[in-house]
């Protein structure tokens, strides 16, 4: 028969063992298998419904992407600049996007993957016009949106030595009805947000240039200690999801 061990034998034996648990989790790291997202208002890319929930094409990839890898995630809806600099400060892990703004230089590792491509249109009444590049703009007057960087584009229109007037407006539909007004001779906007403008307030005289097609990637704070495993991760679901045929 074996003999029973005392109890205050016991309950040290015990206490030791609970000890060792409490330090061993203590040093093992706890798996950031969610990611924390945030976008711009920029549908139909990506955009906010009337329910407050993220939608658009660019939240669908990234909902398939990041399960595929093992990650959940949250999106979250801010304005340019504030996401940008929430970004690199490590606030948002990621955002779904350019890879280029001047915040996003040393403090952020991309995708090397291609997501989607957004074209950056310059629009005007009667003639096309002549725009392709920022330099272009030296001396005229440009419609843009609020907070958007354009690819890099917009501190050179906000530098008074470029002589840019700026004149801004809150939504496509606002920006179309200001260049139809004549408030300036030229607006720079993304071809499917002004296709959805121009559904509802067509206008046969309007004419574009492709300035450029912008990138879009997983772009990921080097805040997050985990970065350029996610980012591997995210790259390694998407060739995977896309050879299958089940991204567009």
């Amino acid at each position: 028969m074996a003999k029973l061990m005392p109890k205050s034998w016991r309950l040290h034996s015990l206490t030791m063992a609970v000890m060792a648990f409490v330090l061993l989790a203590a040093h093992t790291p706890v798996r950031a298998d969610t990611i924390k997202a945030a976008y711009v208002e920029l549908p139909p890319y990506t955009y906010t419904d009337a329910a407050g929930s993220p939608q658009g094409n660019l939240i669908e990839l990234l909902a398939k992407v990041s399960a595929d890898a093992g990650y959940t995630y949250t999106a979250e809806s801010a304005p340019a600049r504030r996401l940008f600099q929430g970004v690199a400060e490590g606030q948002y892990d990621m955002f779904i996007g350019i890879k280029t703004p001047e915040v996003f230089q040393g403090t952020t590792i991309a995708s090397k993957s291609v997501i989607a491509k957004i074209e950056l249109h310059a629009w005007g009444l009667g003639t096309v016009p002549a725009i392709k590049a920022k330099e272009d703009l030296s001396g005229k007057q440009v419609i843009v949106l609020t907070g958007y960087s354009y690819g890099g584009w917009r501190p050179y229109m906000d530098d008074p030595a470029n002589k840019v007037q700026v004149i801004e407006a809150r939504t496509p539909e606002q920006a179309l009805q200001l260049l139809t007004a004549g408030r300036a001779p030229l607006l720079l906007q993304y071809a499917l947000p002004m296709e959805q403008a121009l559904a509802a307030q067509p206008n046969p005289d309007l004419k574009s240039t492709l300035i450029s097609s912008l990138d879009c990637h997983f772009v990921v704070s080097l805040k997050r200690p985990d970065a350029a495993a996610l980012v591997g991760k995210l790259d390694a679901s998407f060739d995977k999801l896309k050879a299958a045929g089940k991204l567009p």
